[in-house]
């Protein structure tokens, strides 16, 4: 069962993180710039050709694949770290699905599309996406769950 719930967030995350790109990339390229949604929320399209904020987009044109050949393979081995460890699950389902999200951008169009721009004042952080999301929350879970795992070991001894 545990094997499916990882298949699922894996195809979940893809899926979900394809359609709002998709969905944004779709209206904004041909109606508008951006769009306020909160205060402190706006929806503005970048399209990224590095990888994080932007780093090593200078590369060329054989960054895209060689990023998501990257990507793709990170999140293979994760996938099966994972069902072979028979742990983290939901964990590593969030962060290869977002990994392949992002990695679908660069072979389809040769960068990310970013499009959640949070900011107070004049202060921005960093465009993001769905999958960005997927594999921070990925992370933190999977970090804080290897340390509430290690005290309880120390625990039992």
């Amino acid at each position: 069962m545990n094997r499916v719930r990882l298949l699922f967030v894996f195809l979940l995350v893809v899926i979900i993180d394809q359609i709002t790109k998709t969905l944004i990339l779709n209206y904004m390229s041909n109606n508008i710039d951006e769009i306020n949604i909160l205060p402190f929320l706006d929806f503005t399209l970048v399209l990224n050709s590095g990888v994080a904020f932007g780093m090593f987009s200078e590369i060329g044109k054989i960054s895209p694949i060689l990023f998501s050949l990257f990507a793709i393979l990170v999140a293979a081995l994760l996938l099966l770290w994972s069902l072979y460890n028979k742990q983290s699950y939901f964990c590593i389902g969030l962060i290869a699905g977002g990994a392949v999200g992002n990695a679908i951008d660069r072979l389809r169009i040769g960068a990310v599309v970013d499009f959640i721009d949070v900011y107070w004042q004049n202060l921005h952080w960093p465009v993001f996406n769905f999958a960005d999301i997927s594999i921070t929350v990925g992370v933190s879970f999977f970090i804080f769950s290897e340390f509430i795992n290690k005290r309880k070991t120390k625990n039992q001894l």
